[in-house]
């Protein structure tokens, strides 16, 4: 694929939109941060976490799951940018190991949606999970915009 300045424009544009949402969603977050199932804590400090059950999930869980994908995203864009910048005049064994990384980055960046998934899934009431009260009757669609 032939790089243009208007895809490399494009996808910083893209990251900083990306990382916008991600840093006005930081500031909104009101409550605890995710403890579900899925957390990344050892279980120790999980168990040692003096917090009633109301207390762990108080945060949504679906912005937990959309600032996952939202991350994973950015880092995916990155990878992009490194494909589309890609120069030729190297040697060999740099283009493998710079190769190699951007697997890795790819690799770390479809965990985490994947993780995103098992947090959406293990939450069994779903107006919980999406931040709303029962019966409340907001539109999650500007998650996606």
């Amino acid at each position: 694929m032939k790089q243009t300045s208007t895809e490399i424009a494009l996808l910083e544009s893209a990251l900083v939109a990306i990382e916008k949402v991600l840093a006005h969603a930081d500031s909104e977050l009101q409550g605890a941060p995710y403890l579900g199932p899925t957390v990344n804590l050892p279980l120790e400090a999980l168990r040692t976490a003096a917090q009633t059950e109301e207390q762990r999930f108080r945060a949504s869980v679906a912005q937990t799951a959309a600032n996952i994908c939202l991350s994973s995203a950015a880092a995916l864009v990155d990878v992009s940018q490194a494909l589309l910048n890609r120069r030729g005049d190297r040697a060999h064994h740099e283009l493998e190991r710079e190769w190699q990384a951007l697997i890795r980055h790819t690799k770390i960046a479809s965990r985490s949606a994947y993780r995103a998934a098992l947090v959406m899934a293990a939450q069994q009431n779903l107006p919980q999970a999406q931040g709303r009260a029962a019966g409340q009757a907001d539109d999650l669609s500007t998650l996606a915009h």
